[in-house]
């Protein structure tokens, strides 16, 4: 009797720390490492402790897997022994039953449900302990460790313990819970894609740009600055593909109120800055700031003038359109009564197709509403001509041009997408 009450014993013990390991692998597995980082500067006790494991988070792991494997396997000898001494033979499949109850029942399920509900405060209670066990058994860590480089991927703890799709869903969830306003996810989507964005999605097209050739006098300089409120203008020779220079219109002004005449375009202009198309805008507005420049010139694979791109054409990826006295507001995409759309021909595809719920064709050859008319149409459209995307259930109808280019164009569905609710 006095056997069987020690092996109770020692079978509660058993199921005591599988508890324990099981909740120890919810609470130090899922807390972040901004949370760690966060707690550790807070001087939380145990963060230290946890900072220790995080940096590790294969040791916290096999720590875990072999004392719960030990915890179990011994709470499952114990239990058959007890019970086949009380039941004969036919304890082994009573003990067995048994044993599979509790350990889910306290040594899985309740207890990782339990370090789930109770947050940081038993994560850091429980931490130092793990670390110790962790030192006690390092011999047997660094061989499983060893034999897993061995046979397994050696570069498989390189991926990121963040993603940026997972920041996204934080962000949303944020949103939901009222943490976060519309404005600031916004920004913070901006913030992340941000990096992502080249020139070529950036930049001002080359049909778009006000620029002045060097043989032009002052006067016209001063006359275009007027008209378009533009502070600085690319400066060509012979051909548009070969910018020679910007000019500011401080210089210009200085000049003319010094009526020095004999000052040409070419003598002020100073030295532009090229780049490609292709160049990452998060990378381009650090080497702007490093030059002291507030304006690149963009070329195409071809080298030839394919726009520009001010430090204000980036700044407005992250905070919205950045609006002056000569600038006039007005929305790219407005709905009108019948609800088709009246879009800006610059707008992009996908962005009709994500906001507002159209299959608009996507393709490589183009990337706005009017190189989608462009592409389909084969030729330069007139006024009032259409096109028909069965595919996608709307009539596209060009409404305004300016010289080649398309300036506002009409989107017609079928049936009219439901927008309010």
């Amino acid at each position: 009797m006095i056997i069987d009450f020690t092996m109770l014993i020692l079978f509660i013990v058993c199921v005591a720390l599988s508890a324990f390991f099981s909740s120890a692998e919810v609470a130090l597995i899922g807390i972040t490492k901004a949370k760690v980082r966060t707690l550790h500067n807070e001087g939380k006790k145990g963060s230290k402790a946890l900072s220790t494991l995080k940096e590790s988070p294969d040791r916290i792991l096999i720590t875990i897997l072999i004392g719960n494997n030990i915890a179990t396997i011994g709470a499952t000898a114990i239990a058959t022994s007890i019970a086949i001494s009380a039941f004969g033979d036919i304890g082994i499949g009573i003990s067995t039953g048994i044993v599979i109850i509790i350990l889910l029942m306290f040594g899985e399920i309740g207890p990782k449900l339990y370090a789930t509900r109770s947050g940081e405060s038993y994560t850091l209670f429980i931490a130092p302990i793990i670390l110790f066990l962790s030192q006690i058994i390092s011999p047997l860590i660094y061989l499983v460790e060893w034999a897993g480089k061995r046979k397994g991927n050696k570069n498989v703890l390189t991926e990121p313990s963040v993603t940026e799709d997972e920041i996204k869903e934080w962000i949303e969830v944020g949103k939901e819970e009222g943490t976060i306003e519309q404005e600031e996810r916004e920004m913070l989507y901006s913030v992340l894609q941000f990096g992502d964005t080249n020139v070529r999605q950036v930049m001002i097209p080359r049909i778009d740009v006000s620029v002045i050739e060097d043989n032009c006098s002052l006067e016209k300089a001063m006359k275009i600055f007027s008209e378009t409120g533009y502070s600085r203008l690319p400066v060509y020779h012979d051909t548009i593909d070969n910018i020679v220079g910007v000019l500011n219109v401080k210089d210009v002004f200085s000049i003319l109120i010094n009526q020095k005449h004999e000052v040409r375009i070419r003598d002020l202009v100073y030295e532009p800055y090229f780049v490609p198309e292709s160049k990452m805008i998060d990378d381009l507005l650090k080497e702007l700031q490093v030059r002291k420049m507030q304006l690149a010139i963009v070329l195409d694979e071809y080298s030839s003038f394919a726009g520009i791109i001010t430090v204000e054409d980036i700044l407005e990826e992250l905070v919205g359109d950045i609006l002056d006295e000569f600038d006039i507001e007005e929305n790219s995409v407005e709905k009108g009564n019948n609800g088709e759309f009246i879009v800006n021909s610059q707008v992009w595809v996908q962005e009709m197709n994500e906001e507002y719920g159209f299959s608009l064709p996507i393709h490589d050859s183009y990337e706005t509403i009017g190189g989608l008319v462009f592409s389909h149409l084969g030729h330069i459209p007139h006024p009032g001509e259409s096109i028909i995307l069965d595919e996608s259930g709307v009539t596209i109808v060009v409404m305004q041009m300016r010289g080649r280019r398309i300036i506002k164009i009409k989107i017609i569905p079928k049936e009219s997408p439901v927008l309010d609710e």
